[in-house]
């Protein structure tokens, strides 16, 4: 049975799909860009958005008790995978995970987004 997530600690999806859905042990959360829960850029540095991106997820995720040692996989896609940008996402990523044993897996990829820098989804074991 799938149960929608829904939470004003994020920004209200632009298309038509769910902010995270919980099924089967999982949550599963949608692509959080580098944006405010008001839709307002969080900046314009790798970093801000990153930030504003794992917040969205972890607001999502404490909306069924969860938190983010309870991410399994992450998927981080980036306007412009350069080194430096890379090293910069990295910072403020590793910050966020810097209390947890057994960080999610993940990949890293370029993407062409929109109308921000960074993008992250991610999926959570809640058994």
């Amino acid at each position: 049975m799938k149960q929608l997530i829904e939470t004003l600690n994020a920004p209200k999806p632009t298309g038509p799909y769910s902010q995270g859905v919980k099924a089967g042990g999982f949550i599963f959360v949608s692509g959080q860009d580098g944006v405010h829960p008001d839709g307002s850029t969080a900046g314009e540095s790798i970093g801000a958005q990153a930030a504003a991106s794992l917040d969205n997820i972890k607001n999502i995720l404490a909306e069924k008790g969860a938190g983010l040692s309870d991410l399994v996989y992450v998927t981080c896609h980036l306007n412009d995978l350069t080194e430096a940008n890379v090293k910069a996402f990295n910072e403020v990523y590793a910050g966020y995970f810097a209390d947890v044993e057994v960080k999610p897996a993940r990949i890293t990829v370029g993407s062409q987004l929109m109308e921000t820098d960074v993008e992250i989804t991610a999926i959570a074991c809640v058994d």
